[in-house]
């Protein structure tokens, strides 16, 4: 699809190029000639050439595009204008997701400084007028020597509150079903849901967070299991649908039931699971579903509880929504690969690095799961299930640290820096904070010495000059900030010396000590080892009894002090409880389940 959409130019016929091997072995030569033919293309019009060829590619885009340029995020109203009483009117970013019956939009900008204490302390908490004036005048609500701002005299001034002015606090309708609360401690904070999963590798990772949290996940993968079973590592290097390494980590805790969704069969049965589900989570393509009669209209009819989240590659509406893509192009649209990468101080026409790992899938993942635990905490006081439909784009362009704020507020874009936050031009100056240890480790310095403060800067001095190496830093006149910004450069060389004469710990643990913000690069192998996460529990032995073998896992992210996060299973068999979940829960008999075997259905 490529050749044809470069109009089949004679270099591609190399027969270098004809296999996988020979495309690796001389990649250089095979990027040197699709960038001879995309250099005379504009970005925007090479996208939609490629993906009307079926040809998965997006532009690289900068914060500024994300703002101005993209017209999927102009589609989904990523961006609501909102007035700030002391900054004026600007954008803001909205949720990567959309619930049908409660949106989820900024509503109102950041508070100044206290800017609600009023309708608070009196409207909620019912303190008068006088205490709250008295907890101004006494230093409580405001340092005693600070000059107050205009509107904390207008607070005071304002007099009491007036009935209806003061927020209130939403109780729970008592009168709801409450089927789903949890009474098992034990088990997890979800436990007591039932969650089904109709997902590849763009979802799994939200399926895997509410299965290890106590969800009854069902996956439902078709006939010979799920796509991702086949992505490697696998066990001891023989490739298997049963061995996949990643499907593993992505799917434990959960249940396997194979589902031919294009057969009738299979459409009734599912339609059957969802009756007894609280939650659908799908990453079928935009309108797939519905074509198949389980769209959400379909599913919700017979429980009017159900929550369904749709997680798709740009969301289900928008001039977008139906181009193809892979992690590598979300990072490319969504802002990551705009920002990652070496400035040119350090490599000549510096091109855009894309991290690995599935990180857009960990991204739309994140946000689908917290549209998910909304829209169940709004059914739980309300009692209505709803429709959620959750973008992996609209989640990759939210989460580029600063920089949509950075062009909204300044109209700057930021750029590529090596080793170091993308900034804007401005911010080219930084020194480098990642730096080479004496065992041949790295260390992360994220606040450059030559950013401290004197009293920080005498404190690493005293540090360096137990080993005679602190020069003349300990001189008083490095107590002047201005004197600490002016000699930059030979306060930072200093410290590289120093780091490159002491171990990787030495540095991360002495640094620690005195209240640096600093930190070690670590290997897998080093994370395997960190005493830190063992102490926290974090490695976890999950069994796997068909193998007669336990392997470790990478646990919770978090302690729950009553109802624990953690490994249940190891991930599922194909269609392993097909005969569990159908024939005990459903009510099949075993000779039904033999004959959706034969017909393909399961």
């Amino acid at each position: 699809k490529l050749i044809e959409v470069m109009g089949s130019p004679s270099w591609a016929a190399d027969q270098r190029f004809s296999t996988v091997s020979g495309r690796l072995e001389y990649q250089e030569d095979l990027d040197n000639g699709v960038e001879s033919w995309t250099t005379t293309i504009e970005r925007y019009e090479l996208m939609e050439l490629c993906q009307a060829a079926g040809v998965r590619a997006m532009p690289v885009q900068s914060n500024k595009d994300r703002v101005i340029n993209d017209p999927q995020l102009k589609h989904r109203n990523m961006y609501t204008e909102m007035e700030h009483p002391i900054l004026g009117k600007h954008n803001f970013q909205n949720a990567p997701f959309k619930l049908s019956k409660a949106p989820v939009f900024n509503h109102m900008p950041a508070p100044m400084i206290g800017q609600h204490n009023r309708e608070v302390f009196e409207g909620l908490l019912g303190l008068s007028h006088e205490e709250l004036v008295a907890g101004y005048e006494d230093g409580t609500f405001w340092p005693s020597g600070m000059d107050r701002y205009s509107y904390v005299d207008e607070i005071i001034s304002a007099g009491p509150l007036k009935d209806g002015e003061g927020y209130q606090l939403m109780s729970r309708n008592d009168n709801i079903n409450a089927q789903n609360d949890f009474e098992d401690a034990e088990r997890g904070p979800l436990t007591g849901l039932r969650i089904l999963e109709v997902s590849d590798e763009k979802g799994q990772w939200a399926g895997k967070l509410m299965a290890d949290l106590g969800a009854d996940l069902i996956k439902i993968e078709p006939p010979g299991g799920e796509t991702t079973r086949s992505v490697g590592p696998f066990l001891n290097d023989i490739p298997h649908p049963e061995r996949s390494l990643s499907f593993w980590h992505y799917n434990t805790s959960k249940r396997s039931v194979t589902l031919n969704l294009q057969s009738i069969s299979g459409q009734t049965i599912l339609k059957k699971l969802v009756s007894q589900a609280d939650v659908i989570l799908e990453t079928c393509r935009p309108g797939y579903m519905q074509s198949l009669g389980l769209g959400y209209e379909d599913l919700s009819k017979d429980n009017p509880r159900l929550i369904m989240c749709s997680l798709t590659p740009f969301g289900q509406t928008g001039p977008w929504k139906d181009y193809i893509t892979s992690d590598l192009v979300h990072l490319s649209a969504g802002g990551q690969m705009g920002c990652c990468g070496y400035n040119e101080e350090d490599i000549d026409n510096p091109p855009p690095i894309a991290g690995g790992g599935g990180q857009a899938w960990h991204m739309g993942s994140h946000y689908a799961y917290i549209g998910i635990m909304s829209a169940l905490n709004y059914r739980a006081v309300t009692g209505s299930g709803q429709y959620i439909d959750a973008s992996i784009h609209d989640a990759c362009a939210l989460t580029t640290e600063m920089h949509v704020m950075t062009y909204i507020y300044t109209g700057e874009e930021v750029r590529r820096n090596t080793g170091r936050h993308a900034s804007s031009r401005t911010g080219f100056s930084q020194p480098k904070s990642q730096l080479l240890c004496k065992d041949g480790k790295y260390m992360n310095a994220s606040v450059a010495p030559a950013r401290l403060n004197p009293k920080q800067l005498r404190a690493l001095a005293e540090w360096m000059d137990g080993y005679g190496m602190a020069g003349d830093l300990l001189d008083d006149k490095y107590q002047d900030t201005q004197v600490i910004r002016e000699n930059g450069e030979y306060i930072h060389k200093l410290f590289v010396e120093f780091v490159a004469n002491r171990t990787q710990d030495e540095v991360y643990h002495g640094g620690q000590e005195r209240g640096f913000a600093w930190g070690a690069i670590r290997t897998p192998d080093d994370l395997v080892n960190d005493g830190h996460l063992s102490d926290r529990g974090f490695w976890t032995q999950v069994e796997h009894p068909e193998l007669k073998s336990t392997f470790t896992y990478p646990g919770h992210a978090g302690i729950y002090n009553g109802s624990p996060w953690r490994i249940y299973r190891r991930a599922p068999l194909i269609g392993e409880h097909n005969e569990e979940v159908l024939c005990k829960e459903l009510g099949l008999s075993k000779q039904e389940l033999s004959l959706l075997g034969e017909n393909g259905v399961i």
